[in-house]
């Protein structure tokens, strides 16, 4: 039965969608319709820019640390493997890419980390993510896929909307974090004097919650099938969501969300209802500038599956060592049928292949496209 306040909100998001200009709910729009992708003649060139960028953003951790990690999402948090089952009774336009086959269920494996470039102590407010290898998947390939043992990747933040916007804004930001790596008083002087100042000071506000309260997003829109849209992750244990309350301390550990985790998983696990938001229009629901949040009343999120991580430790060294050092992952490396969509997905299959060549480089390792969860310690 549902409570008063998921009433109260249902009321909210009714009100809303009736004063809306957005086409119906139901008229979900292809992914290929016109509007839905715009791509600038100069993109690839910033792109590249970007890349150089983070690479030497890699290289300054290295020399403070003697090991390169990821351009972005630096610190770990915690890896857990598991399973991921698409809903039984999954209605028709749901039925798209690899969850076409109602009740299919996926071994999973997933990296919770801290999303900043730079290693963090976890009582600094700030964004965290979470990247996510679904494995065995069927059908059509992107060309960067992997055709002997296909995998699909995905990536999550805290955050609804992502501050970077767009390939403009990404470059912008980049050179600027770049510039005061080491002085990040300055660094948020700057960006607090930007014209989108409080789009890019937001994610850097979000308090450091118990990471198994959190909810999860894409940010970013892609190919869902015959249309597009985000995909999110929400808790779906009561006791998950208890968590929120916990926040990280001045006087805890530095290291208190790995703890956390790895204390909760050892007991219980998690799991999280996957949902998805289909978009209608790109003046509503766009895909170029992904700092605009889809309202909930005109793209409903709509579940389609379950992902549950049974009791295990995830913070072993030998699977935070694997990960580190040997994971792929690629949002351009799994199906057609979830191609990436906008500047901001663009700019990452050029970006995201250099920030793992920089890392198996300076770290002398090698990283390959996992295609068994088997592979993971």
């Amino acid at each position: 039965m549902a409570s008063v306040t998921e009433k109260l909100s249902e009321s909210y998001k009714a009100a809303k969608r009736a004063v809306s200009s957005a086409p119906s709910n139901d008229a979900y729009l292809a992914w290929d319709a016109p509007g839905v992708e715009t791509v600038k003649l100069d993109e690839e060139v910033k792109a590249q820019a970007i890349a150089e960028t983070m690479n030497r953003m890699q290289k300054h951790n290295f020399d403070k640390h003697r090991h390169a990690f990821r351009a972005t999402h630096v610190k770990t948090q915690g890896i857990v493997k598991g399973k991921l089952s698409v809903l039984l009774d999954l209605p028709s336009h749901l039925r798209q890419g690899i969850f076409a086959e109602p009740g299919k269920t996926y071994d999973v494996a997933a990296r919770y980390a801290n999303e900043p470039v730079f290693l963090q102590p976890d009582q600094a407010a700030g964004p965290r993510g979470s990247s996510m290898k679904v494995f065995g998947v069927r059908g059509e390939l992107l060309e960067d896929g992997n055709k002997s043992s296909p995998t699909q990747d995905f990536f999550f933040n805290n955050a609804p909307m992502i501050e970077l916007t767009d390939i403009d804004t990404c470059l912008e930001i980049m050179q600027l974090r770049e510039k005061h790596f080491d002085d990040p008083m300055t660094l948020k002087v700057k960006t607090a004097l930007r014209t989108d100042a409080v789009k890019q000071t937001a994610p850097f506000l979000l308090p450091s919650t118990n990471l198994v309260s959190i909810d999860f997003y894409t940010q970013s829109a892609f190919r869902f099938g015959d249309f597009y849209g985000h995909i999110a992750l929400f808790p779906a244990d009561d006791a998950m969501t208890e968590k929120a309350s916990e926040k990280v301390k001045s006087g805890q550990s530095s290291e208190a969300l790995s703890e956390w985790l790895k204390e909760y998983l050892e007991k219980r696990g998690v799991k999280y209802h996957i949902k998805l938001q289909l978009g209608t229009d790109p003046a509503h629901h766009p895909t170029e500038d992904a700092s605009v949040v889809w309202d909930e009343a005109t793209a409903p999120y709509q579940t389609l599956g379950l992902l549950e991580f049974p009791p295990q430790n995830s913070f072993s060294p030998e699977r935070r060592a694997f990960w580190e050092d040997h994971m792929l992952l690629d949002p351009w490396g799994g199906l057609a049928a979830h191609r990436p969509l906008g500047s901001i997905n663009r700019l990452r299959k050029i970006v995201y292949r250099q920030s793992q060549q920089q890392r198996d480089r300076l770290n002398a390792t090698k990283s390959w496209d996992v295609g068994s969860i088997d592979q993971i310690p």
